[in-house]
C-alpha cells in the first residue's frame, strides 16, 4: 500500500548490505510491477528452497530495539502503538543518527502528491460512499471511525509531552504538538497523520518472534501479495525471550530458574528436620555454569560472524522460496488467506478475482422482516434457538459424511483431507456461548436489563454475520437454512415444533427430524425468495471515473472501491445462475 520509490531503492539495498545481510540481488530485480508500486523478479531461473533474504534480526526495526524501547518499556506500551510511535520518534528526533534511518525514510505514508494514505473507516464522506453497502460496510462495520487508534493518539500525544517535560526529549511537532490557537484543525491533521503512519505500518509489519512482536523487515516488504500461489515463506525463530530476545538461555531465563528453584526450596522442608533449606550450592553453581556456557557460546557465534559475515541462524530471519520460479517471474509473499475488506482494511489494496471473497445478506434479510410481520415469530426462534441448533445439527452431519468419505478413500488406498466449513461455524457458536457465559460472570454487578439487551445484540450480530453468498456463488448453509424456514406455511409451521410455547420461544421444543428439511438446497420456493432477494440489493455504481473529482475521493480509493464491488456484484451473478 505504502509507496516505496525507484529513487529509494539503491539506498535500501545499501542498509541491507551494510548490515552483512544476504540478498541475492545478482538473482533478483526490484523494479516497478504491474500490480501497482514495485515488485520483486527473478532475474534468472531460482530453485524452490533457496533462500533469496537472510537478514539479522538485528537490522530490522521494531519498537523493542527502538531508540524510545526503554520509554515506551516503562510506560507498559506495546504492540502496534508501539512501532508507530518508534517509527514517528525515529524519522522525526534521532533521524541521521538512528541507525535505520536510511531505511525508514523510504517508507512513505502519503502518496506522490502528498495525500496522506488513510484506511477507509477515516476516508471523507465520499469516499465512504463508494464502500456503502457492501461486506466491507455491512458485515465488519469497517467504515465507523476507529476509537482505539483514536485513543492510541492521544495516548502518545501525552507522552510526548511528559518525555518533553521529564528527560528534555525533543517533541516530534508535525504529529504531536497541537496548536491551541486552531486546536480543532491541528488535531484532525495530526490525527490523520499518525493514522497514515500506523495504516502504513500495519501494511508492512512482520510478525517476527515473542521480543520483536511486529517489525519492519527491509527489502522483504517489496514483494507483492499473491491470494494462491505465494513462491515465498517467512522463517523466523518466534520462541526467544520477551526481555532480551535471545535464543535459547539467557541471564533472563537462567534468573527465573534461579528464582523458580529457590522459591521452591523456600516451601520445601530440609530432610529431617522442619526449617527451611537453603539452596544447594551445586544448583547455583549449575545454573552459573549454564550462563556462563551461554555467553561463551554467543562469543563464539559472534566471531564466526566476523570471520564470514554468517550470523547465527537462530538469530536472523530468512525469505526461502517454496516454488521454483523462472526468469523474469515476479516474486510473490502471501499476507494470508484474505478477502478484499480485511487486505483493504489493513493492507490497502484489493486484488481481483480474490477467491475469498463473500457478499454478506443480513441486512438484506433484516429487511425482509422489517416488511413481512408473517416472518416475526420465525426470526425469533431462529435467533434464539434455532441457529444454535441447526449449526450443532449441521457440523455433526458433515462430521459423519467426512468420516465416511475419509473411511472409504483409505479402503480405495488413497487419503482425501476434507474441509467442514460449518464445523468453524460450531465452534464459534460454542466459543460465542463460552464469552457470553463469561460476560455475565463479571457483570453481575451490573443492570440486568442491559445486560440482556447486550446478549440480544451480540447473537443477533452472530447469526447475521453466518448469512452470505462465497466466491462460487454458493449460499451458506445458514443462508439456505434461514430462507427455507421462511417457505413455511403456517401449518407446516406448527408443526416444526413439537409443543408450541406457552409463553417463552425459547420453550418450544422442536422435533428434531425437520431440520433436514432447513438444509435442503432445491426449494424452489426457497431459491425464488434469495433470487429476490439478490435482485434487490444494492452495491454502489463504479463504472465512470467522475467519482474522483468529488471532494476527498481518490484515484486509489476509488480502483481500490471498484475491484471491491466488482468482485460483490460477480458474486451475486454467480449465484443467480445457480439459482435460475
Amino acid at each position: 500500500m505504502s509507496v516505496t520509490c525507484e529513487d529509494d531503492i539503491d539506498r535500501i539495498i545499501k542498509f541491507v548490505a551494510d548490515c552483512n545481510a544476504k540478498f541475492e540481488n545478482s538473482k533478483c530485480d526490484i523494479r516497478e510491477s504491474a500490480l501497482g508500486g514495485l515488485g520483486v523478479f527473478a532475474k534468472s531461473d531460482i530453485a524452490q528452497g533457496e533462500t533469496i533474504l537472510t537478514l539479522n534480526k538485528s537490522s530490522i526495526f521494531s519498537a523493542s530495539n527502538s531508540s524510545i524501547a526503554n520509554l515506551l518499556c516503562d510506560n507498559d506500551i506495546d504492540g502496534m502503538l508501539a512501532l508507530n510511535m518508534a517509527f514517528i520518534y525515529e524519522i522525526t528526533v534521532f533521524k541521521n543518527t538512528s541507525h535505520w534511518y536510511s531505511f525508514l525514510r523510504t517508507i512513505r505514508f502519503h502518496d506522490d502528491k502528498g495525500r496522506l494514505n488513510l484506511p477507509p473507516s477515516f476516508w471523507s464522506t465520499n469516499g465512504k460512499k463508494l464502500l456503502k453497502g457492501t461486506s466491507f460496510d455491512t458485515l465488519f462495520d469497517a467504515l465507523a471511525p476507529e476509537d482505539e487508534i483514536i485513543q492510541g493518539f492521544e495516548t502518545a500525544v501525552n507522552l510526548a509531552h511528559n518525555w518533553n517535560e521529564e528527560f528534555g526529549l525533543e517533541v516530534p511537532a508535525e504529529f504531536f504538538h497541537i496548536d491551541e490557537k486552531q486546536r480543532e484543525k491541528d488535531y484532525k491533521l495530526k490525527l490523520e497523520r499518525f493514522i497514515s503512519v500506523a495504516y502504513t505500518l500495519s501494511s508492512r509489519g512482520f510478525e517476527i518472534d515473542s521480543f520483536h512482536e511486529t517489525a519492519l523487515v527491509p527489502i522483504a516488504d517489496l514483494f507483492n501479495h499473491h491470494a494462491t500461489k505465494p513462491d515465498l515463506k517467512f522463517v523466523s525463530l518466534y520462541d526467544v525471550c520477551d526481555k532480551c530476545g535471545e535464543p535459547g538461555m539467557c541471564k533472563h531465563l537462567i534468573a527465573e530458574e534461579f528464582l523458580e528453584a529457590k522459591e521452591q526450596e523456600k516451601h520445601t522442608p530440609a530432610t529431617g528436620g522442619t526449617g527451611t533449606a537453603t539452596i544447594d550450592d551445586n544448583l547455583i553453581n549449575r545454573l552459573e555454569n549454564n550462563l556462563e556456557d551461554a555467553c561463551s557460546n554467543k562469543s563464539a557465534d559472534d566471531e564466526d560472524d566476523d570471520d564470514d559475515g554468517i550470523q547465527n541462524p537462530d538469530e536472523c530471519v530468512d525469505l526461502v522460496l517454496k516454488n521454483d520460479v523462472s526468469q523474469g517471474q515476479e516474486i510473490f509473499n502471501s499476507y494470508g488467506e484474505l478477502s478484499n475488506v480485511f487486505l483493504l482494511a489493513r493492507y490497502g489494496f484489493t486484488i481481483p478475482g480474490n477467491q475469498y471473497d463473500i457478499v454478506h445478506l443480513g441486512p438484506d434479510f433484516l429487511e425482509i422482516f422489517r416488511k413481512d410481520d408473517k416472518h416475526q415469530e420465525k426470526v425469533k426462534w431462529w435467533s434464539q434457538v434455532g441457529h444454535g441448533l441447526f449449526s450443532a445439527w449441521y457440523a455433526q452431519m458433515r462430521q459423519e459424511e467426512d468420516e465416511d468419505e475419509q473411511n472409504e478413500a483409505q479402503s480405495d488406498g488413497s487419503h482425501q483431507e476434507v474441509n467442514s466449513e460449518i464445523e468453524e461455524e460450531s465452534d464459534e457458536d460454542e466459543d460465542e456461548d463460552e464469552d457470553e457465559d463469561e460476560d455475565e460472570d463479571e457483570d453481575e454487578d451490573e443492570d440486568e436489563d442491559e445486560d440482556e439487551d447486550e446478549d440480544e445484540e451480540d447473537v443477533l450480530k452472530s447469526w447475521l454475520s453466518r448469512l452470505y453468498i462465497d466466491f462460487s456463488g454458493e449460499p451458506s448453509p445458514s443462508t439456505w437454512a434461514l430462507a427455507n424456514l421462511l417457505t413455511l406455511t403456517t401449518a407446516q409451521w406448527d408443526t416444526f415444533f413439537s409443543q408450541k410455547a406457552s409463553h417463552h420461544i425459547t420453550d418450544s421444543i422442536i422435533n428434531e427430524e425437520k431440520l433436514p428439511f432447513l438444509a435442503k438446497t432445491d426449494n424452489l420456493h426457497t431459491k425464488k425468495i434469495l433470487s429476490k432477494l439478490l435482485k434487490n440489493k444494492q452495491l454502489p455504481t463504479l463504472t465512470d471515473s467522475h467519482a474522483v473529482k468529488e471532494a476527498g475521493v481518490t484515484e486509489a480509493m476509488l480502483q481500490n472501491s471498484r475491484i471491491l464491488v466488482q468482485s460483490e456484484q460477480e458474486i451475486l451473478d454467480r449465484c443467480l445462475k445457480r439459482l435460475t
